[in-house]
């Protein structure tokens, strides 16, 4: 007989369960990854955009205290030469000393701290350095006017902001810019008292412009290769799981079969239990229902079976029983059913088999079980046994229980007509 249907359904179902239990393992697994390498490159990235922060306010700290230290000492007057631009902004605050002159009479010209400011970033832009600049909302200078980064971050000051930073770029390389106010101070008041600053008032800012294509394009790198790491890891997983789950199917799918035979077979001969019979009967009946070919039925015991017990022990009861069965699936074709009935009672079931045949088959089979000789593995006790067997042929609109009886009253008749022989019914 073939596989029956319903095992392989729940052998299937059982498949399925696991492929779904481990293919959510995989996912579980698969997000935990990838949420711990994105985390990664979270924290990665924000390292290198904190470091070019911390940088940008290093340098806007530098400029502060250059110019802090210059306000502190009045500006620094420097000498005039050829190329010097004195500043005219300068000399209309009343009181100031724009230009003066040594006792050689070597004239010398003052530079304000916001005029050191857009000098030394000048000269920072030329050596490809970070760039820096002074600006406010109302600049006295033209040349120090904000543009639409520095205007957003001033106002962002006037709305209470501390630091105000973001990436631009102006099509062939990208900056990193960052902005902090200008608060004024008491030495400050000397040039911009007149525009109406108070102490303590942000007058404007200095922003901080560095080059940033190359820590950007190395986050992007980063990225690609965590991307890269993460999927192989994922892949490595995937390709763990799928050889578990194919081993762990299969040994499930074999522990299945095994718990099925044991669930369907008699422990002790390994034949067909009567429920498993059963099943595998009615579909046989069905069967030979719809396709008209015969199906005959054969049961039979053991004659004087309780005196075996009693003289040898159930011991040899059992290996009668064990080696009966032997020799009754080594008579039967491979589609015939058969099954431990009873204690020493046996049922067989032969498809595409009329009465006739089945009594033939009985008849071979009675005559090798009287003419084996039952012994134990030590050898130290030889039995032979002989059988009483009635079979029935099954008859239109029969259920297995009526067709079993009229074989049961046939094996009955021939227990009472001399036993050792075949009865049909």
């Amino acid at each position: 007989m073939s596989p029956e249907p319903n095992h392989q359904h729940q052998t299937s179902r059982s498949s399925d369960f696991v492929r779904k239990y481990l293919t959510g393992i995989f996912l579980i697994i698969g997000l935990i990854v990838l949420s711990v390498f994105w985390g990664f490159s979270y924290r990665s990235n924000a390292l290198i955009k904190n470091q070019l922060l911390k940088q940008g306010q290093a340098f806007f700290k530098e400029v502060v205290i250059t110019r802090e230290w210059a306000a502190k000492h009045g500006g620094v007057y420097v000498k005039v030469t050829p190329d010097t631009v004195i500043n005219p902004y300068l000399q209309k605050i009343p009181g100031l000393k724009v230009v003066i002159n040594d006792q050689d009479g070597i004239a010398y010209t003052l530079k304000n701290p916001a005029l050191m400011t857009r000098e030394l970033s000048e000269l920072a832009a030329e050596k490809g350095v970070v760039h820096f600049k002074i600006t406010s909302l109302t600049p006295l200078n033209p040349n120090n006017r904000a543009d639409g980064f520095e205007q957003a971050a001033l106002q962002s000051f006037n709305r209470g902001q501390r630091e105000y930073f973001s990436f631009e770029g102006d099509g062939q390389q990208t900056f990193f810019r960052y902005m902090a106010p200008l608060v004024t101070t008491k030495p400050c008041l000397r040039c911009h008292a007149h525009q109406g600053y108070r102490e303590g008032d942000i007058r404007g800012g200095i922003s901080v412009s560095m080059p940033a294509s190359e820590m950007l394009q190395q986050i992007k790198i980063n990225r690609v290769y965590i991307i890269l790491i993460a999927f192989g890891i994922i892949a490595l997983i995937y390709a763990i799981i799928r050889y578990i789950s194919r081993v762990f199917i299969g040994d499930l799918n074999r522990a299945e079969q095994q718990l099925q035979e044991m669930a369907n077979r008699d422990f002790l001969t390994s034949l067909l239990n009567r429920r498993e019979a059963y099943r595998r009967i009615q579909e046989e009946m069905a069967r030979s229902v719809r396709t008209g070919l015969p199906l005959s039925f054969i049961l039979f015991d053991i004659d004087h079976f309780k005196q075996l017990n009693d003289s040898h022990g159930h011991n040899a009861g059992d290996m009668v029983l064990t080696q009966l069965a032997v020799k009754l699936m080594a008579a039967l074709r491979d589609y015939d059913i058969a099954c431990r009935y009873g204690g020493e009672e046996f049922l067989v079931v032969a498809p595409e088999t009329d009465e006739e045949q089945a009594f033939k088959l009985a008849e071979r089979l009675r005559a090798t079980i009287a003419t084996t000789c039952f012994t134990t593995e030590d050898q130290e006790l030889t039995l032979t046994v002989t059988i009483s067997v009635g079979v029935a042929q099954l008859k239109q609109g029969e259920t297995i229980e009526q067709v079993i009886s009229r074989a049961d009253g046939a094996l009955y008749h021939a227990k009472h007509t001399g036993r050792n022989r075949v009865v049909a019914a």
